[in-house]
């Protein structure tokens, strides 16, 4: 049989099984619901019963009460307890068998809180047979007497005598004897009797009837249960028989499939197929395995040197990423300490000049060292596909303008005429990569000035065709050979003529070739030996009508300005040295600090001190930075600003430390302007330090001798970047003073820097 028709008639069989159980099982229900309203009938009937007893019960009391010690409260409950059986009051919520028996000291009051219902119609919705009703009306009726009776005994304490017409209407002197022999007479005990009659009987019979209702409802559920268990054992049956079936016509053969298909996919073509085993759909599928068994036969040749290629290539290119990262976070912790005690020891006021200078040299080689890293990453990241493009709305014009100031100085000092064209018709905002694109045109004007001489030319065009951007930019430099061409843009590779061979890691051009790619154009290059070069490159781009908004003020913080905060923070880090680069920069801006080791030195320190921030090491042994922050975040609910530091770059790294709940990221060798402008965000000091504007910091070299602007103008037209920074520990400037320096050079604005010397010179 086929599995089609065969999966079909077990639906069949097993769908019918279920259905009947869900019909048995209603029906079960249904039964167990009958015999719970069994149940629940007779204890209400119960209930009603009682009551009727009761009440009876109840008036005999209050009346005999009433006669004895003649206290109206009695009367009044007497009356009251009628009143409740024939519905003239509200029946108490809980109105039971001791209901009253709390209410015989004086001044006691009932709580009628229910509603008006005679006995009688209780009854009648409580589904009584009318041969009960009737013996229960009957007992009523006969309470009648009894009431009578109990009401001429009430009356004869308050001196009040029936006439001959049996009116209450004859009054004479309170006749306490009279009460009392009435309320214990043979009358009275015999109607009292006339009504417990009927209710005996009563009693019986709705005994028998409840107890029977019982006995059938339970005899129904019994049948029911009986039935539940026979269609579960049949379901349970018709089910094993089902998944044996599936097991042996399904399950096995397809397990059986997928073990043949495992050995093909790992190339043992030795596996033998049993296609005539199976007359139906497995024996198909067998039969296209062995087709597809003869066709990989054919290619398993290529293929496995195809596969060995590949597999070489992952594997290569996954060690280089994690050597690259290795080495990056390696390179970057000593670095770290490098960079930073180096930067400190320029600040002490007891060092020598010749001291300053060999510091300049440590400082100025790590930084070109970390420069070569960054590019080193750059590169891996964009051959990983790490990078992203980030596309904003800038001002175009804008960027063209920042350009033109950095190179045209330079050029000026080089004698080296520096152009940029471009038409009027080219659009003012524009949404691209303003980053990356700067990036680009200073790679390749870079380029150009290193290998342009005196008297020279460099011209940049730019100019829109087809909704792209296209650059120009060409130099009068040595020009670049045929055979260099070709591999100009290949990694670590740089023009081999040592005349022009400059220092470097051989990446620029490469990670320009890369970049121009992500943002969606192409990039070559036009050369001929001592006439100059060219560089062609496009990008795309989409037109905009405003642009993102950008600070024109340097945020720098002295240590005058945040003295005296009081802050304290706690710096985590497995490596001492890195602790103790932190703490001493901290502490020149007086804040307290303590150490920790370790993720769970850390949390013992922030569970026993009062810490305002926290500068996380990421990577650390027993308990790591992102763990304890997640236990900080989480667990403990610790809203603490936390600065993340760690020697791994790459933006994943990033991501990770913000989502376990840190607040920022601060990349290592740590950037002191950076850290304590970070701080000084997360405590609050931005509020209460002044942003300086570049007015303000200019505005405060006034006090400065001019023989400082005289010497500083002359390196600034030399670019001598090493001597500006020897100059400026010489001259003691303030922290804010160097730091506007340092941008300026970091920018490349060295005419920025001949203005403010000419400014002050005259």
């Amino acid at each position: 049989m086929k599995l089609k028709k065969l999966f079909m008639l077990l639906f069949i069989f097993n769908t019918v099984a279920f259905i009947s159980m869900a019909i048995v099982i209603n029906k079960y229900q249904k039964a167990t619901i009958d015999l719970e309203d069994a149940y629940e009938m007779q204890y209400k009937s119960l209930i009603l019963a009682h009551e009727l007893r009761q009440s009876s019960d109840d008036l005999t009391r209050m009346a005999r009460t009433y006669v004895i010690t003649g206290n109206p409260m009695f009367e009044q409950q007497y009356k009251t307890v009628l009143d409740i059986r024939n519905g003239l009051k509200p029946r108490p919520k809980r109105y039971n068998g001791i209901f009253w028996d709390f209410l015989t000291i004086d001044g006691s009051k009932a709580k009628l809180d229910g509603k008006k219902v005679p006995l009688r119609e209780l009854m009648k919705e409580a589904n009584f047979p009318d041969e009960e009703l009737n013996l229960l009306f009957t007992s009523q009726n006969e309470s009648d007497e009894l009431t009578r009776l109990e009401h001429k005994a009430m009356n004869a304490v308050k001196g009040i005598f029936e006439d001959k017409n049996g009116n209450y209407t004859i009054k004479e002197e309170p006749n306490f004897t009279l009460a009392r022999q009435i309320m214990h007479s043979k009358e009275y005990h015999e109607a009292k009797i006339r009504i417990m009659k009927p209710l005996d009987t009563f009693y019986r019979a709705f005994e028998n009837r409840t107890k029977q209702k019982v006995i059938e409802a339970a005899n129904v559920v019994k049948q029911q249960e009986l039935n539940v268990n026979v269609i579960v054992v049949l379901s349970i049956l018709i089910f094993l028989t089902s998944f044996f079936i599936i097991l042996f016509r399904i399950v096995y053969p397809l397990d059986l499939l997928r073990k043949i298909m495992l050995r093909l996919s790992q190339n043992d073509m030795s596996v033998e197929l049993e296609k005539n085993k199976y007359e139906d759909e497995i024996g198909d599928m067998i039969g296209a395995v062995e087709i597809f068994k003869d066709n990989t036969t054919k290619l398993i040749s290529s293929e496995a040197k195809l596969r060995v290629a590949i597999s070489e290539a992952k594997s290569a290119n996954k060690a280089k990423s994690i050597f690259l990262a290795r080495m990056s976070h390696e390179l970057r912790t000593p670095l770290n300490a490098i960079l930073g005690f180096s930067s400190l020891l320029q600040k002490s006021k007891n060092i020598k000049k010749d001291e300053i200078e060999n510091l300049n040299i440590i400082h100025k080689s790590g930084k070109h060292l970390l420069n070569i890293i960054n590019e080193i990453l750059e590169l891996s990241k964009i051959e990983a596909g790490k990078i992203e493009i980030r596309a904003v709305s800038f001002d175009f014009y804008e960027l063209i303008k920042e350009i033109d100031s950095i190179f045209s100085f330079r050029c000026k000092t080089k004698d080296i005429d520096f152009k940029i064209k471009h038409l009027s018709s080219l659009p003012k905002y524009i949404k691209a990569d303003e980053q990356r694109l700067k990036q680009i045109l200073i790679n390749l004007l870079g380029n150009s000035l290193k290998f342009t001489e005196k008297k020279g030319s460099i011209l940049v065009n730019i100019y829109e065709k087809n909704k792209k951007l296209f650059f120009e930019v060409k130099d009068s430099g040595k020009g670049i050979k045929k055979e260099d061409i070709r591999k100009i843009f290949k990694p670590f590779e740089q023009v081999n003529d040592e005349e022009f061979k400059q220092k470097g890691t051989g990446l620029g051009l490469s990670i320009t070739k890369e970049l121009v790619n992500l943002m969606g154009g192409d990039i070559y290059v036009k050369s001929q030996v001592n006439i100059g070069s060219q560089f062609f490159f496009s990008i795309e781009y989409e037109k905009s009508i405003e642009k993102n908004s950008k600070l024109n003020s340097i945020e720098l913080f002295s240590k005058q300005e945040i003295k005296g905060k009081n802050k304290t923070i706690l710096v985590v880090d497995d490596i001492k040295v890195n602790r103790d680069l932190i703490c001493k920069i901290l502490q020149e801006y007086d804040f307290k600090t303590f150490e920790a080791s370790s993720g769970k030195q850390a949390l013992a320190l922030i569970s026993k001190y009062e810490i305002d921030l926290v500068c996380m090491d990421i990577l650390m042994k027993d308990l790591n930075g992102l763990e304890t922050m997640k236990i900080l975040r989480e667990d403990l609910n610790i809203k603490i600003p936390i600065i993340a530091i760690s020697a791994n770059v790459y933006e994943e790294d990033k991501t990770k430390a913000l989502d376990c709940g840190a607040n920022d990221f601060v990349c290592k060798p740590i950037d002191e302007n950076e850290l304590i402008s970070k701080i000084s965000k997360y405590l609050n000091l931005c509020n209460e330090t002044k942003a300086l504007s570049t007015e303000n910091i200019e505005d405060s070299f006034i006090k400065i001798s001019k023989t400082f602007f005289e010497l500083l103008k002359k390196y600034s037209l030399d670019m001598n970047e090493d001597k500006i920074l020897e100059l400026l520990e010489i001259y003691k400037l303030s922290e804010n003073q160097k730091a506007y320096i340092k941008a300026l050079l970091n920018d490349f604005n060295y005419s920025k820097i001949n203005d403010l010397c000419i400014k002050y010179i005259h």
